[in-house]
């Protein structure tokens, strides 16, 4: 590690850690990677126990807002852009309460999400701002998905829906574009698939920062017998494809276990699903990551017919322990799945596909073969902490020099 003198110092930039979900998750992990290129600090509107635990760590300045704010959820709120206006606000009192968070900063690294983009209005234009953006908000830039219920059906007509959202999608584009105008300003998506959605929606050329998998953290599990279930894992939603999971598995005798709970109503609707589809669903809290391991390695495979995911670390987590990857063919899941050498990727709607792609996971050769190819694609991309602070290097060292 370089002296503290000769390293820039980064101001790490995050709306909310509140939710503490895959995006917080992958920040808090790298933290003392990144410690070793970069002086760190930390603001937020909302923090999180195991980014304080973390931060105290490894003796890193975290700024959190007082009051903190949190992303309203009403319908009005969100038609209004009153959530947006009132990150914005929070982050000027913000700045008015901190006067050493932004002392002799050389960059930020702006990671996008609910309230991270307004932050723009504290933000000195001599500072040069790398904004990793992980999905261009998708629910305010025509990606009908998002609406819908758990069932797949929209709560009004698409139109309409656009319609209401117009004022917060001029605002969330406004803003993007006056971080973009300034010279010293850099964005990055998590995929290629992001990098071509950063392109439609905002018109910027992007580049590419992939999340971080740490590979040591995970056993392959040497099974050469499983259960009769396949996993799938986020939030119940239309989105992430929980309810065509349970449609696909009908007639196979396989069972589904969901990992990542929902909404008490979606998940009752999905439970009545699968009773109709004769499917046997489970349905999972977040589990301890030995728990984890443990779940998905005595599985068939890991299964995911998320809508347009915009990167996918299911496929890793699959390839980690050592089970069969079976994806739907969208977004990001291409980037850690070569289809028949590391998995399968499918089509959505071909279940009798899907159904020869379960007989291809019981094939004990095929369970090892792949799981093996998915590592070495994933240590070939150097998801692991130091191989994306490297990459994370370089991208500061093009913007402040």
């Amino acid at each position: 590690m370089e002296p503290a003198s000769q390293r820039p110092t980064l101001l790490i930039i995050k709306g909310s850690f509140s939710q503490f979900g895959g995006a917080e998750r992958d920040i808090v992990r790298q933290l003392e990677a990144w410690q070793e290129f970069f002086d760190l600090r930390i603001a937020t509107l909302n923090s999180h126990h195991e980014l304080e635990q973390e931060a105290k760590r490894l003796e890193i300045p975290l700024f959190v807002a007082e009051p903190v704010w949190s992303e309203s959820t009403s319908a009005f709120a969100r038609m209004t852009a009153k959530s947006s206006k009132n990150a914005s606000k929070a982050w000027k009192n913000f700045h008015q309460q901190n006067t050493t968070y932004l002392q002799n900063v050389d960059a930020i690294h702006l990671v996008s999400g609910a309230g991270s983009i307004e932050a723009i209005s504290i933000i000195p234009e001599n500072i040069p701002i790398h904004v990793h953006m992980l999905e261009p908000n998708r629910g305010l830039h025509g990606e009908t998905v998002l609406w819908a219920k758990i069932d797949g059906k929209q709560p009004r007509p698409v139109a309409l829906t656009r319609f209401l959202l117009t004022i917060p999608r001029i605002r969330d584009l406004k803003l993007v574009k006056k971080i973009a105008m300034r010279q010293n300003s850099m964005f990055s998506g998590n995929s290629d698939y992001i990098k071509r959605r950063i392109l439609e929606v905002h018109n910027i050329e992007a580049g590419i920062l992939h999340p971080c998998v740490d590979l040591s953290k995970w056993k392959i599990q040497e099974n050469d017998s499983f259960e009769d279930y396949v996993v799938t894992i986020g939030r119940a939603s239309w989105v992430k494809g929980t309810w065509e999971c349970i449609e696909m598995l009908s007639g196979t005798g396989i069972g589904l276990v969901h990992l990542g709970g929902g909404d008490h109503s979606d998940i009752e609707q999905l439970k009545e699903l699968a009773r109709k589809n004769e499917v046997k669903f489970e349905v999972s809290k977040r589990l301890e990551h030995n728990d984890l391991v443990k779940l998905l390695s005595s599985s068939l495979a890991v299964i995911s017919m998320a809508h347009k995911e915009p990167f996918g670390l299911t496929p890793v987590e699959a390839h980690a322990v050592g089970v069969p990857s079976l994806m739907v063919n969208e977004g990001g899941f291409p980037s850690t799945i070569n289809d028949g050498e590391s998995g399968r990727l499918l089509p959505r709607n071909d279940y009798t596909v899907w159904h020869s792609a379960l007989e291809e996971a019981a094939i004990l050769d095929n369970r090892k073969k792949w799981s093996e190819r998915g590592r070495e694609i994933v240590n070939n991309l150097s998801l692991d902490p130091r191989g994306r602070a490297i990459e994370l290097e370089k991208i500061i060292g093009q913007i402040i020099q």
